[in-house]
Parts: C-alpha cells; structure tokens; sequence
C-alpha cells in the first residue's frame, strides 16, 4: 500500500536532487551551504543574542561568531552533497 507513496516521494527527491546536482558540487556548497545556511544561522543567532537576550553588540563576538556559522554552512553542505549522491546512486568526481 505504502509502496506507492514511498516511490512517488523518492521520485521526487531525486527529481529536486538532479536540478540542484546540476550546478556543481562547488555551486551547491558555496551558494547552499556556506551563504544560505550559514548566512541564515549567522543573521538569526545575531538577532536573537541581541533582542531575546538583550546582548550589547560586541563586535569582536560577532566577528567571531561569522567565520563560525560560515564554516559550519560549508561543513553541511558538503555532508549533505556526499549523503545525496550515495542515497541516489550517483559517482562523484573529485
């Protein structure tokens, strides 16, 4: 019954999976990882510290904190791409 269902949402991942391959492990990692994700999670853990917790802006923290969330954008985007191209069964060049 659920046989179906799982094929249709596995076609589809790989369907969205193919579009974004086709830009390049470098495009993937850089725009995805490092500006989307990383920028994300930088602009949020800034305005959080700074509204919710009522944080001074110390530049040397958020100086700090950029490089951070950047790398850990790189680092996910880079797990993410190796785990995509197992699941789906795809070679990988190097």
């Amino acid at each position: 019954m659920f046989d179906r269902f799982r094929s249709a949402v596995r076609n589809r991942q790989l369907r969205k999976w193919e579009k974004k391959r086709r830009h390049g492990r470098r495009a993937f990692i850089l725009y995805r990882g490092v500006l989307k994700w990383g920028g994300i999670m930088f602009i949020l853990t800034s305005i959080t510290n700074h509204f919710a917790r009522h944080q001074k802006l110390d530049w040397l923290y958020v100086a700090s904190r950029l490089p951070a969330c950047l790398l850990a954008g790189y680092l996910w985007a880079r797990c993410t791409w190796f785990l995509n191209e197992k699941r789906f069964g795809f070679k990988t060049e190097r």
